[in-house]
């Protein structure tokens, strides 16, 4: 028993020795440095130019979301669009599946890879045209364009839909535009 007592008085002493030198260490190093970090989420304000930590702000935050979501969303569809191409893949080269579905298989494979190329395009002229950012989806009833901005103008709107109409070959009442919000 007194063997317990002992070991547990050890624990406590070692746990009181940690604790009082970090009251220490925060006294030398100087407790305002880092009095905003037990406030918030703030990081210590370092006085060493070669240990700062790069701080977020609010805009670059408000960036990389958007930026996120763009690529984000380039990335799910691209993902959705290798599962389609791989699946009519195995209908073309399977030798089970009946000519007409090896058909129908492989015109949805041309259709996909001109859609993929029409999509492709309709970005990059948008980009050129001043948007920072595009993502389009051609669909077979519709082309959804979706362009970072916290409203649009009438005529960036025309500009959007000129684009899309020349490159995708469509109809202005087909042409989807959505502007995603900053």
């Amino acid at each position: 028993m007194t063997t317990i007592i002992i070991r547990l008085k050890s624990l406590i002493v070692f746990g009181l020795v940690l604790l009082s030198l970090s009251f220490i260490w925060l006294g030398v190093t100087g407790w305002d440095k880092y009095k905003d970090v037990f406030k918030g989420n703030k990081q210590p304000v370092q006085s060493d130019p070669a240990v700062l930590t790069p701080t977020v702000t609010i805009v670059e935050e408000e960036k990389n979301n958007r930026d996120s979501f763009f690529s984000e969303y380039r990335i799910q569809r691209d993902r959705t669009r290798s599962e389609q191409l791989e699946i009519l893949r195995e209908i073309v080269s399977n030798p089970n599946s009946s000519a007409q579905m090896r058909q129908e298989a492989q015109q949805k494979l041309i259709k996909i890879s001109d859609n993929l190329e029409r999509e492709s395009k309709i970005e990059n002229a948008l980009v050129a045209k001043g948007f920072k950012e595009a993502i389009a989806v051609i669909q077979a009833e519709a082309v959804m364009v979706i362009v970072p901005s916290g409203g649009l103008r009438q005529d960036e709107i025309a500009r959007i839909s000129d684009i899309v109409i020349k490159v995708a070959g469509c109809k202005l009442e087909d042409v989807v535009i959505v502007p995603k919000s900053q």
